[in-house]
């Protein structure tokens, strides 16, 4: 047995001989309307179980709570958690969201923003795909949005040259602070798996990898430094490189969990003991980093919060009718979750 068709506005409106937009009225209880009219729409749209659809008005009005998010993968722990906090949040305002990936693509990205603005959103959220960093493209978003009275922020993955509000993490910090941690333990030759560093992320956190060993009087081993590392299929094969060289670190920071993983997995295949050889650190405390062999030592970049902040950002900004004359560029604050991997 199929399911039941969905009961529409213009459903309501010929069964009462009437148009649609006197049935928008009656159920939104405009007094414009007979009572008459209102009270059998009312007691129609009750009768067959009636769903206001709130995205189908916003596009016949032009006028509804509705924001658009754009995220580089749906796929990854870390959106997920991020859309879901956003999504709530914005809910708990009466606001209802549209969800896109790019994965990866500036050509999907692109798309998904001309058709979250040809659906009407009052804001939009974007984390830039890999393929855009580096480019021009986030000004053309801003001009769009603009164009379409649209309020815009940038969250997680933000470009270099920031002119909308952008929420994202301290990566600059999180280098420095992976480095201090090894320092503790008292590791000396230290490595980082970083991804590619024309994305803004990676760069800060390289960043301040590069100047926490300044500060510790560590030297910087280009050997060390291994881009383009943050997948579970990178980390394998760095892992096998590393193994064939007798010169080894003693420590890797790794941009991501994912790279760190397979990595360990390596390692003590190898008969590498983690940590006492090799210390490991990773990014984004994936659910999984506290079930390995050896748990992973991972930066908490607290998600839930930064979706909190982008609906609330971007519902404030709405409110506020008239583009902003300045942005907010709110940053996040991560934390060192430690496990057995570097302690």
């Amino acid at each position: 047995m199929g399911e039941k068709e969905k009961i529409t506005i213009y459903d309501l409106a010929l069964r009462l001989n009437t148009t649609a937009s006197t049935v928008s009225r009656a159920l939104q209880n405009n007094l414009r309307i007979s009572a008459k009219m209102r009270r059998a729409v009312q007691d129609l749209a009750a009768e067959l179980n009636y769903i206001p659809d709130p995205v189908a008005h916003h596009l016949r009005t032009g006028k509804g709570n509705v924001l658009g998010i754009v995220v580089p993968r749906i796929d990854r722990n870390f959106f997920a958690t991020l859309i879901s906090s956003f999504q709530n949040n914005a809910q708990k305002q009466n606001y209802n969201i549209i969800i896109a990936a790019s994965n990866e693509s500036q050509d999907d990205e692109m798309a998904a923003v001309k058709s979250l603005l040809s659906k009407k959103v009052d804001g939009l959220a974007i984390s830039l795909s890999a393929t855009s960093i580096g480019s021009d493209i986030s000004s053309k978003y801003e001009e769009m949005c603009a164009a379409h009275n649209t309020r815009l922020v940038f969250f997680d993955r933000i470009p270099e040259k920031c002119t909308a509000d952008s929420i994202t993490n301290d990566n600059f910090q999180i280098g420095y602070d992976a480095v201090m941690q090894f320092k503790k333990k008292g590791c000396r030759n230290i490595g980082i798996f970083t991804g590619p560093l024309l994305m803004k992320q990676y760069k800060d956190r390289f960043d301040g990898f590069k100047q926490a060993l300044q500060d510790c009087g560590l030297p910087l081993y280009k050997r060390f430094v291994y881009e383009n590392c943050i997948t579970m299929e990178t980390g394998t094969e760095t892992a096998m490189r590393i193994l064939m060289d007798n010169d080894r670190p003693d420590a890797i920071f790794s941009s991501g969990d994912f790279s760190a993983i397979t990595a360990m997995d390596i390692f003590k295949r190898k008969g590498i003991r983690i940590p006492e050889d090799i210390a490991m650190i990773g990014v984004a405390n994936e659910p999984f980093d506290n079930f390995l062999s050896t748990p992973l030592s991972s930066f908490d970049l607290n998600q839930q919060r930064t979706g909190e902040l982008a609906a609330n950002l971007l519902i404030n900004r709405i409110s506020q009718k008239e583009t902003p004359s300045d942005f907010e560029h709110i940053i996040v604050m991560h934390n060192l979750i430690l496990r057995s991997s570097a302690i």
